[in-house]
């Protein structure tokens, strides 16, 4: 009975992503997850070789430095966005038979691999970002929270930006599971924003209270340096 009601919350969060894209196509985020020892160099060299994105067909791509709440040292992962599901499912199975590069393989070793589809799309670049992963009774609730308290922190001087996703194909993981990112493009934009959230100002209560009512746990808490380095236009 237990499997049953997980298979039927994860059937429903699918159904909630496709009601959100409005009959549209829903965009896709390939993710590659890498251990490096010098992620400095592991960013320049994708910013030296958009060509890797190009290859597989990617629409945009960057790479992400976690700088807080790492699951092992030397975390960071590169990202590439899709059009669609079907695009990014064959762009990974080109990318895992493709022979490993010798130069990224000396500063960079592969985690693990993963997908996630946007539910709520966002238009500010990459930069530093706060991460969280979820797991909500509501999926649609939550969504429609988190727009309100975007609206709301907008309306109060923070140029922030909410992105949901679903995660798919990522291993074991818990239903009605999401991911979160709050673009807030700069560090300082960031500490702004947490800043007013700490002070519990009136503005944020309602939005956030609305947001969390529907969170059952906290999975995955980190703040990361993100940067674009390739578009295909």
């Amino acid at each position: 009975m237990k499997l049953c009601s997980s298979l039927l919350l994860l059937l429903g969060l699918f159904i909630a992503s496709f009601s959100y894209a409005d009959n549209a196509m829903t965009p896709v985020v390939s993710v590659v997850n890498v251990e490096t020892s010098n992620p400095a160099a592991y960013r320049q060299y994708l910013k030296d070789n958009p060509g890797i994105f190009e290859a597989l067909g990617a629409e945009s791509g960057g790479t992400c430095t976690t700088v807080s709440g790492h699951r092992y040292p030397g975390q960071a992962f590169a990202f590439s966005f899709y059009n669609d599901a079907s695009s990014a499912f064959k762009a990974a199975t080109k990318f895992s038979q493709t022979p490993r590069n010798a130069e990224l393989e000396a500063i960079s070793s592969v985690v693990s691999a993963e997908f996630y589809a946007v539910l709520k799309p966002f238009t500010l670049p990459s930069g530093f970002e706060r991460r969280y992963q979820i797991v909500v009774n509501d999926a649609s609730a939550y969504i429609a929270a988190a727009t309100k308290l975007e609206k709301a922190m907008q309306d109060n001087g923070h140029k922030v930006e909410v992105g949901i996703f679903q995660p798919m194909g990522n291993g074991h993981q818990k239903a009605n599971l999401l991911d979160v990112r709050i673009f807030a493009v700069e560090p300082e934009v960031a500490g702004m924003m947490v800043n007013d959230f700490l002070q519990r100002k009136a503005w944020a209560l309602e939005p956030y209270g609305e947001m969390l009512a529907t969170i059952e746990s906290l999975e995955l808490d980190t703040f990361e340096d993100c940067v674009q380095v390739y578009t295909a236009n």
